[in-house]
């Protein structure tokens, strides 16, 4: 049997790696996709392990999302054996920036994530900060109040100081490079893969499913069984095959990191902010290189807006911020840093925030994107769930909550979408130096948000449902409907 992967970024990589153990003899697998990896969120992202530092005041209440936050709550747990998996399979192949065994010693990976409450942006940061804790304490999670003074490398401004701070303990990161550089080695000396490098232009339906692929350069792959999952621009690929597929529209998520080498300034744990209005917040991590090089280097993050079109270059108002940010906030002492490299990643998000993960009505045809910002944390779960689908197993049933042609999830309230969606705004506004000259103004400021959103939802036909935040300005602009 031939598994065809559209796709070469972590979960199209991670899905291939568990297709291995469960193929026959006689099947293979072809993973097709450019080598540069244009617009890749995988190697955009600081690969936090996060879920409990991604909670928010108004999350968990759903089933929906319930059931989003154990899956990566489970990632989590994932991924320290994971990684070992890698390292194991690569074994005379390990590239050089990895080490046998070096999981928990500084190695790939490692954890340790401080949560900072500052009041550089607005009460929403309050907010999502006590929203943490109150969860890390439903699920008895490990976690300890420290002193912000004593976080290492935290030295920010005075006036963006932290007055709360807490480490949770059991959330890490990884450097996404090596983890992918694992990966293709991995790939690459199995007899059972061939990559191919180019862009995939459609899918080419026959009778009783999928039978091709159509590249950019016009060459046609055959298959059996095929998984998408090459992120945001999934959605193009799916409407270039005019496939009679009912599945909504994925946008690029446009985020923009910073790679720093800062010599005097060696970081040993993730530092961050809780979520903020329209995106995660200002992170500082460690970005290990190899136990043999200086490990100076930090990555710095993160920026995001939604596009219907991907941006291949980052804009600069989102470098000066992030930069501005990571001095004010994290340290300043980062002014002397020095900027290594801007990354540009096209994270997908649908119309309703949530994965699009499963089978297709075409039988042979099967979906993995949608994933927003996390798809390198749940990639060790979703490469289970796809590599099954994709030898006819079963998934966990609980899957098609997110399947590919489900109607969208509108679990959002129109109250509720209204309140979070002023909150959002004026986060975002507090983030870029806004500055009221009175109550007053922060009133006025309001209430123009409030009329603006509330004809927006009537505009639209929002009016027992609402609109995620995310998404307003997409609605706005008709590419949301």
């Amino acid at each position: 049997m031939k598994h065809i992967i559209i796709g070469n970024g972590i979960i199209a990589l991670t899905t291939a790696f568990k297709l291995l153990n469960r193929l026959g003899p006689t099947d293979t697998i072809t993973i097709i996709g450019p080598i540069d990896r244009t617009g890749s969120a995988t190697l955009a992202a600081a690969a936090m392990l996060n879920s409990f530092a991604e909670i928010e005041a108004h999350s968990l209440k759903s089933d929906t999302n319930r059931y989003h936050f154990e899956l990566s709550n489970q990632a989590t747990r994932m991924w320290p054996n994971f990684e070992v998996e890698l390292i194991e399979a690569a074994n005379d192949h390990l590239p050089f920036g990895c080490a046998k065994y070096a999981i928990h010693s500084g190695g790939c990976f490692d954890q340790g994530t401080y949560v900072i409450n500052n009041a550089a942006a607005d009460q929403v940061d309050d907010k999502n900060f006590e929203a943490i804790v109150r969860t890390l304490k439903k699920f008895n999670k490990k976690f300890d109040y420290v002193d912000p003074q004593n976080i290492p490398n935290y030295y920010p401004a005075q006036r963006d100081r932290a007055i709360r701070a807490i480490l949770i303990h059991n959330e890490g990161w990884l450097n996404p490079r090596l983890v992918i550089e694992e990966l293709d080695t991995i790939l690459t000396h199995n007899p059972k893969v061939m990559f191919v490098n180019a862009k995939a232009e459609k899918l080419i339906m026959a009778v009783g499913g999928i039978e091709s692929v159509m590249l950019e350069n016009k060459k046609i792959i055959s298959g059996d069984v095929f998984l998408l999952a090459n992120g945001a621009v999934a959605g193009n690929t799916l409407k270039q095959s005019e496939l009679d597929l009912n599945i909504q529209p994925i946008f690029h998520g446009v985020g923009v990191s910073l790679e720093l080498k800062a010599p005097d300034l060696p970081h040993a744990n993730c530092i961050r902010t809780p979520n903020r209005g329209g995106a995660c917040g200002i992170y500082a991590v460690p970005f290990f290189r190899g136990l043999d090089r200086v490990n100076d280097h930090i990555l710095i993050g993160a920026s995001n807006f939604l596009s219907p079109e991907p941006f291949f270059h980052a804009r600069a108002g989102s470098v000066a911020h992030l930069l501005e940010s990571a001095i004010n906030e994290i340290n300043e002492n980062l002014f002397d840093a020095q900027l290594v490299r801007v990354n540009v990643g096209w994270r997908p998000t649908t119309q309703d925030t949530y994965p699009l993960l499963g089978k297709t009505s075409i039988g042979n045809l099967i979906i993995a994107t949608g994933t927003k910002r996390n798809g390198f944390h749940l990639s060790p779960l979703i490469s289970e769930m796809m590599s099954a689908l994709m030898m006819g197993e079963d998934a966990d049933e609980r899957l098609d909550v997110f399947a590919p042609e489900r109607k969208l999830i509108r679990e959002l309230s129109y109250d509720d979408a209204i309140e979070i969606g002023i909150e959002s705004l004026i986060s975002q506004h507090y983030q870029h130096g806004y500055k009221p000259s009175n109550i007053r103004m922060e009133r006025l400021v309001r209430k123009g948000f409030r009329r603006d959103l509330e004809e927006l939802h009537n505009k639209v036909g929002a009016l027992d449902w609402g609109i995620p935040p995310e998404l307003i300005n997409m609605y706005k602009r008709g590419y949301a409907r």
